[in-house]
């Protein structure tokens, strides 16, 4: 029988500069702690299946968001649009109590959608996965808002931008 070698695992640092190549939304991801909204900027959020209405959200395992979603059993995800882009920041490095302050949101069925996102989804969590030092969150679709007209916020090559139009 012949002995395969062991496969290295390529280094985190080149791992971290291709992933920065998957172009993503920028969302935040929001729950109630008991009446206060909480939250935290996300760009790993997709779909999952619309057959029931379901997405996918990855979070530290560790973060207080995810503690506030187990808690209040519902979370809504809030893509940013262009002109929100400076939420990105505020959302991923001020403390978790003052995130909200300031920022105009609405409390739809029980979850914190902000105004202005090109789109916001309120789920019901179903079920979290534990992977590596991320947990999956599973959430079913319960409302969702869509502005037509929005420029989302998209993160690529560490930084943030918008979609271009190419010519046809």
């Amino acid at each position: 029988m012949a002995v395969v070698a062991a496969e290295a695992l390529v280094a985190s640092g080149m791992f971290r500069e291709a992933m920065s190549r998957f172009a993503g939304s920028v969302t935040v991801v929001a729950a109630y702690d008991g009446g206060l909204p909480v939250g935290c900027t996300a760009t790993a959020v997709f779909s999952l299946s619309d057959r029931p209405p379901s997405l996918l959200v990855s979070l530290a395992s560790d973060s207080g968001t995810l503690g506030h979603i187990r808690t209040a059993g519902r979370f809504s995800v809030n893509v940013l649009s262009w002109e929100l882009r400076a939420l990105a920041e505020r959302f991923a490095v001020l403390p978790a109590a003052l995130r909200f302050d300031g920022v105009a949101h609405t409390g739809r069925y029980g979850a914190p959608l902000l105004t202005g996102a090109v789109a916001g989804v309120v789920c019901r969590a179903t079920r979290y996965v534990p992977l590596a030092d991320h947990t999956l969150v599973v959430g079913e679709v319960v409302h969702t808002v869509a502005d037509g007209d929005g420029e989302p916020l998209i993160h690529f090559a560490r930084r943030q931008t918008r979609p271009r139009e190419h010519p046809s």
